[in-house]
């Protein structure tokens, strides 16, 4: 007796509807895809006891006539392709012909069509995947199409669904990020009578930002934009500057083509575009399309359209990380003290866009102004690295778009530098003033493949175990570009010649030491950990909390700072300046 059955039709359509829909999400997502590839510019996402008792969606788009009303709930029915050469060149959201049909299948469904220039609409109801009727109604142009009870002859699906908060979140995920993308098109999304989100159509993207995410987050994003040169990918959208990153990812949208989509790839680039920018444990806001050719991506991954592999994944990912780099360099990141709440400290940029529409009220004084000028007496008196003392012999402070004029006042509890600058003041950590430097130094050298290093006048002695000596023979080339120098003496020992110039204020034995803790945590491989052992020398060789230092060795390490890329954050994302605008003073001494 044959073992091999065909699949009722019903049950073909349950597995089917098993992949396409997971939740009520991917019912508001799979409605808004069909509406946005209609030509819709208001859609209205209607929802009753999150998604499990009914879904709506309406647009305003081109509408369908009665037969592809009556083909659309059709498995494999779809206006988007034709043959096989479309299935990779696509250029709209929806392509499968599985989602309305899925849909249909777990649901009762209630579809409502009107195309412009006709009198009267058409409407079908399906329940279970069964058409049980359809005809002639009164209705306005674009669709409606009305879900309830979802899940209603598929019990078991419906007891895998989250929390109803959980499923209402998704939901308002997928509404957020189409709304983000689509600046011309006019979204609300309603729950229970309550509106949850209302993004009005219009004609600039930050004020569509501003419309989901506040204007106050939005004012302080930084536009990217970037192609390469040959047009074949084009980056734009919207990043967070480094002190507006937040605790959790749920404000990341990440587009290719328009489609919303996930990718780890990508979103690993953005945040390598960060390095050494962002807090640990922080993550960046950004809303960011990229444009490729289609035919160089497959979207047909996943019956969820989510997934993308991308021919050029390595020429995007450049594109990317350029692009926000850029963005990064250009922009002031400067944070800015913001007193508004008594007890919490915020940056924000309130004073400092306030700056910028009036006049400042307080300037530096350029009689009073000292140039950051080093003595050579200071300097040769100074405990700071021979390396810095070159960096900071120059005359005058070096002009800079990112550290702003200041006129320096003093250090405050032998751990910070107080300086005057226009409209307010600063406060400057001196640790991680010189542990930017010093990071950026080493990282220059070492890209270029000329680090400098210091011969030791005494050899340092290595005793190690088996284990540490395979180690380092294994990673020796590795730490030879790094700066040390290594020669083998004896069964377990090595004899340490050389150290990187740069962090010379560093012990050679206990740095070598830390290098190689750091390569038996890191997998053995020394590419594995290598940003972590110099974001460390580079903390360590810095001068600390407690240091007194003349007013020479401060002027050294700004001058010094001036010539960074990056002078807003150590390499572990915390601050090196902070700005207190002479408004919160004035606040706080009620002289306003």
């Amino acid at each position: 007796m044959p073992k091999i059955n065909l699949l009722p039709e019903e049950l073909i359509n349950k597995i089917a509807a098993g992949e396409v829909i997971e939740r009520p999400a991917s019912v508001v997502k799979e409605l808004i895809e069909n509406s946005l590839d209609a030509g819709a510019t208001r859609i209205v996402v209607e929802i009753k006891d999150y998604g499990k008792r009914l879904i709506k969606v309406s647009d305003n788009g081109e509408g369908m006539d009665q037969e592809d009303a009556l083909k659309s709930v059709l498995r494999h029915a779809t206006s988007k392709i034709k043959e096989v050469n479309d299935l990779f060149a696509i250029q709209t959201l929806g392509f499968r012909g599985e989602a309305l049909a899925s849909i249909a299948a777990v649901s009762r469904l209630t579809l409502i069509t009107k195309q412009k220039g006709l009198v009267e609409g058409f409407s079908i109801i399906v329940e279970g995947g069964q058409m049980v009727n359809s005809g002639i109604v009164a209705a306005e142009k674009g669709t409606t199409v009305e879900v309830e009870d979802l899940f209603f002859n598929t019990p078991a699906r419906k007891k895998f669904l989250k929390t109803d908060l959980v499923e209402l979140r998704h939901i308002v995920e997928v509404v957020t990020h189409y709304a983000l993308i689509n600046s011309h098109i006019s979204f609300r999304l309603i729950h229970d009578l309550k509106e949850w989100l209302n993004s009005p159509s219009v004609e600039d993207w930050r004020g569509n930002l501003a419309a989901i995410y506040g204007a106050d987050l939005t004012k302080e994003l930084l536009e990217i934009s970037y192609h390469t040169p040959d047009d074949s990918i084009e980056v734009s959208g919207f990043v967070s500057k480094p002190y507006d990153a937040r605790n959790d990812k749920t404000q990341q949208s990440l587009f290719v083509n328009r489609r919303w989509i996930r990718n780890e790839d990508l979103t690993k680039t953005v945040y390598d575009a960060y390095h050494s920018l962002l807090f640990v444990g922080k993550h960046p806001v950004f809303v960011i399309n990229v444009n490729v050719d289609p035919t160089k991506i497959d979207v047909n991954v996943h019956p969820t359209k989510l997934d993308v592999k991308i021919e050029q994944k390595k020429e995007v990912q450049r594109a990317l990380f350029t692009a926000i780099r850029e963005a990064m360099r250009k922009n002031d990141l400067l944070p800015v003290m913001d007193f508004s709440y008594e007890q919490q400290l915020t940056f924000g940029t309130v004073g400092k866009k306030e700056e910028h529409k009036r006049d400042i009220k307080y300037h530096l004084d350029s009689s009073e102004q000292v140039p950051l000028q080093v003595k050579e007496s200071e300097v040769l008196s100074s405990s700071l690295p021979e390396s810095y003392v070159s960096m900071g012999s120059k005359s005058g402070m070096p002009e800079s778009e990112k550290v702003p004029p200041l006129k320096l006042l003093g250090q405050l509890h032998q751990t910070f530098f107080v300086a005057e600058t226009p409209g307010g003041v600063l406060f400057i950590d001196q640790h991680v003033v010189q542990e930017r430097v010093l990071y950026e130094e080493f990282m220059e050298q070492l890209m270029n493949k000329n680090v400098a290093v210091q011969n030791l006048l005494s050899s340092e002695i290595l005793e190690l175990t088996p284990a540490q000596k395979l180690l380092l023979l294994e990673n020796k080339n590795a730490l030879h570009q790094l700066g040390f120098m290594l020669e083998e003496f004896g069964e377990n020992s090595f004899v340490l010649k050389t150290i990187p110039t740069v962090f010379g204020r560093l012990q050679p034995k206990e740095m070598l030491f830390e290098v190689i803790s750091m390569l038996q945590e890191g997998k053995n491989k020394l590419e594995q950990v290598q940003e972590e052992i110099i974001t460390r020398m580079a903390c360590r060789a810095s001068v600390k909390a407690g240091d007194v230092l003349t007013n020479g060795e401060m002027q050294i390490l700004l001058n010094s700072l001036s010539n960074t890329l990056f002078p807003y954050t150590c390499p572990h994302g915390r601050a090196v300046l902070i700005k207190m605008t002479v408004d919160e003073l004035e606040k706080k001494f009620r002289r306003k």
